[in-house]
């Protein structure tokens, strides 16, 4: 899809008959709905993933017609919507269930139970390719900004599918109860994998209706690269028939032992092999900074600094199994809405201990 230079007037939209992957139809009202049971505690966030994987699996079928039955399994959903086992997404159906947001069978799932058709609002030509993508996401910020903006920004008319719309991120916040701060954060990721493409407008405009958005029409049609295989094989051995590895003349004498009270030099941290030594120094964690700032996961700020310190306190307060992976996830995904006031305060504290020296001790 070509970059719009500025939105004006009406030719700036893009009309297609369907966007690249397909799309399938999710009415306006319903998504409050379910984002309302969601913000009163009705529903968790895994629930609500669900629910919207519940609209991909009834897409697949839309093209089956009268002649074949369909089969719902809740093994199809668990591969939609991610997670270790398969009993949370039958936990979560029994949920949307109790609170009347779908009827599951086997053979039929209706999303909209009890709804009359006027009540339902507006149809949303929703992507598939971004309904999956939605599905497997854990932040209820990045879920609201992807809803928010296909809600305002996506439309069908006379069979066609129209993008382009405007869109206030203080909205979103306020329609879907997130932070403004998170919103744009998240807004700027979904711009970033090629989602979203944000247009130009005077700021007469920007004022009073927000950014002009478009909802890429073509994002999801091609698929990841392959990594590349190796061809070059290790080098054999050498070879040398007059050499017997039996005699003691051709070994290698053994390393001398190091001087007593002689340290080694320690490994240098890597970001793709974290360990929990690497959180508990200091020094350690400040080039584990140095490498997130090389790969863009954070900028050279000193709020970014004690927000990557106060990732390492909470990981160390927080994580059981893999505190070097938990870690790993918060700075690379840059999930700072996890961090609380006791990390942010122990971050302060290892900040301040890269001048006097020492390791962490962890808070509990």
């Amino acid at each position: 899809m070509a970059r719009i230079i500025e939105a004006k007037g009406q030719d700036w939209h893009i009309v297609t008959e369907k966007p690249a992957g397909g799309f399938c139809f999710i009415y306006e009202q319903v998504v409050f709905r379910a984002w309302l049971a969601l913000q009163d505690g009705r529903i968790g966030l895994r629930d609500f993933r669900v629910w919207l994987a519940c609209h991909e699996l009834k897409a697949r079928r839309c093209v089956a017609g009268g002649s074949r039955t369909p089969h719902y399994t809740f093994e199809e959903l668990h591969r939609l919507v991610g997670g270790t086992g398969g009993e949370h997404v039958r936990r979560s159906v029994k949920t949307l269930v109790r609170e009347h947001l779908i009827t599951f069978t086997e053979k039929a799932i209706d999303l909209t139970p009890g709804l009359e058709r006027g009540s339902r609002g507006r149809l949303i030509p929703m992507p598939r390719p971004l309904l999956r993508h939605l599905c497997r996401v854990k932040g209820r910020a990045y879920l609201a900004t992807g809803l928010g903006h296909v809600l305002r920004c996506l439309f069908y008319r006379k069979g066609q599918c129209r993008s382009g719309g405007w869109c206030k991120s203080s909205w979103v916040a306020e329609k879907f109860g997130v932070a403004l701060r998170a919103v744009k954060e998240a807004r700027q990721k979904l711009v970033n994998l090629g989602v979203l493409v944000l247009a130009k407008a005077d700021q007469l405009r920007l004022n009073r209706f927000g950014r002009p958005v478009l909802v890429s029409m073509d994002w999801g049609s091609q698929s990841a690269p392959r990594n590349p295989e190796s061809t070059a094989g290790s080098a054999p051995p050498r070879e040398h028939k007059k050499l017997s590895y039996r005699r003691s003349e051709y070994q290698k004498p053994a390393r001398s032992a190091d001087p007593a009270g002689a340290r080694t030099r320690a490994k240098e941290p890597d970001l793709n092999n974290i360990t929990v030594a690497d959180l508990q120094d200091p020094w350690r964690l400040a080039a584990l900074f140095k490498q997130a700032r090389l790969r863009g996961w954070v900028k050279k700020t000193e709020a970014e600094i004690l927000t990557l310190f106060a990732c390492a306190a909470h990981a160390l307060r927080v994580g059981t199994t893999n505190p070097p992976g938990l870690f790993r996830r918060l700075v690379a995904r840059g999930e700072w809405e996890f961090l609380t006031c006791v990390d942010e305060d122990e971050g302060r504290r290892i900040r301040s201990r890269l001048r006097t020296g020492g390791c962490i001790t962890t808070v509990r």
